[in-house]
């Protein structure tokens, strides 16, 4: 499976008569635009806003962030089983537009918990640093929802999910990412009969037997892969058996995010597009490693039966591929950590080197920071820990919302903000650029 990834660098994007991409400028047409964002009734209506690097913005209540792209050969199509047949993807060449994203804000309805809910990006000024999507121009709708989705009444047994809300409220969610899949979509259209200012390969070629096999363990356990995700509207299905699924495969929109989780740690879909964990094992495949694939795992709910049944699965999957070394990375809170020490100890004891990725969680320095722990998990790579808390200068232009979530603070005035507000900073794959060393 050989996929060709075809990079347009951005250098501005301008509204314009017509959608096309010439000379590192991307035309939109605003009315073609409005159009496919009037598509779907649930919305009153849908602000789009042109946010660039250095200007005095915040952007809130984000639910999640796509790389604009398309396919161009190889058949289905971008994000399948979202906005084309679930066909299988991973070979031809996709062409992406760089330095550029798709980011989708909302304020929450009635019904829909704002736990965790929060997610800022500021473009300018201390905090812009904790989140490399400040460095994008990014095209940010800001989705207003039917006002009967605001006045409803919602009695407490509707509520299903604790973290997301009713089903009307995970179903309206559902709608904004699906919109932002196709626009995304639709943006990348314009490159895709032109000629890329570079291309990138990735195929798992034969290497050497000498090199050591190593396998990456994903816990994804919202994310849809191929459209389908284990939340059914209504309520979570723990215990979903782990699968395997090609690199290649994940790097072009088989997985994408389908949940509003804490910020901090979120993989938005920008980064399952580019996730950092993936390509670093490509480019060292061959070199002093083979990488021999990725293990999808789901968390096992609330029963340790389940957790038992799902990492046992998984582990047999990586011991069937001869895996010698593991990567492991989780959805960094709650219960979801006890699956991960698991695996870790399951791996570790098929005699398969384990290294884990994940956040750290302490308020003061007396706390672990961590769920859970087992002897085994001797090898663990910090991304930072979401708890800390930093100092976000006050801005001109706010996107997305006038108050914060929970504390209700002006959102353009100066706040004090743990980092699992910050989109993206301690990313539980490594895709931002905190970390701590134990001295």
């Amino acid at each position: 499976m050989r996929l060709e990834l075809g990079t347009f660098f951005v250098k501005d994007i301008v509204f314009s008569e017509k959608t096309k991409w010439e000379g590192g400028v991307l035309s939109i047409d605003p009315k073609e635009l409005q159009v496919l964002l009037n598509e779907d009734r649930k919305f009153e209506d849908v602000e789009v806003h042109l946010v660039r690097p250095g200007e005095r913005t915040r952007i809130v209540h984000i639910l999640d962030i796509v790389e604009p792209r398309i396919k161009v050969s190889g058949g289905s199509c971008v994000f399948p089983g979202l906005i084309g047949p679930p066909h299988s993807v991973g070979a031809g060449r996709t062409h992406r537009l760089a330095g550029v994203a798709v980011v989708e804000t909302a304020e929450p309805i009635v019904g829909e918990s704002t736990y965790w809910r929060e997610a800022i990006v500021d473009m300018s000024g201390s905090a812009a640093r904790y989140s490399c999507f400040s460095k994008n121009i990014n095209l940010v709708l800001n989705f207003k929802p039917k006002k009967e989705l605001l006045q409803r009444k919602t009695r407490e047994e509707e509520v299903k999910d604790v973290l997301r809300g009713t089903p009307e409220a995970i179903e309206y969610n559902a709608s904004i990412r699906l919109v932002g899949f196709k626009v995304a979509s639709y943006l990348a259209e314009a490159a895709q009969n032109q000629e890329p200012d570079e291309v990138e390969t990735y195929e798992l070629t034969s290497v050497p037997p000498s090199l050591p096999k190593v396998i990456y363990f994903c816990q994804e356990s919202w994310a849809y892969i191929y459209g389908d995700s284990p939340v059914r509207y209504k309520e979570f299905m723990p215990g979903l058996m782990a699968t395997l699924i090609h690199p290649s495969e994940f790097m072009d929109g088989a997985v994408a995010n389908s949940r509003t989780n804490l910020a901090s740690n979120r993989n938005v879909t920008y980064v399952l597009q580019n996730h950092p964990v993936v390509k670093e094992l490509y480019h060292r495949h061959g070199k002093d490693l083979n990488f021999a694939g990725i293990v999808i795992y789901r968390v096992g709910g609330t029963k340790m039966e389940e957790k038992e049944r799902v990492t046992s699965y998984a582990a047999k999957l990586g011991q069937l591929l001869g895996a010698q070394g593991a990567i492991l990375t989780w959805g960094g809170g709650g219960h979801f950590a006890v699956d991960l020490m698991l695996l870790c100890q399951k791996l570790e004891r098929m005699g398969i080197a384990s290294v884990i990725i994940s956040p750290e969680m302490a308020k003061n320095v007396d706390e672990s920071g961590f769920v859970d722990y087992v002897p085994e998990a001797n090898a663990i790579v910090s991304v930072g820990n979401y708890e800390e808390e930093i100092h976000l200068p006050a801005m001109q232009k706010v996107v997305g919302g006038s108050k914060i979530l929970e504390t209700h603070y002006d959102a353009g005035g100066e706040l004090i903000v743990p980092l699992r507000n910050i989109c993206g900073a301690t990313n539980r794959v490594g895709f931002e650029r905190l970390t701590a060393v134990q001295y």
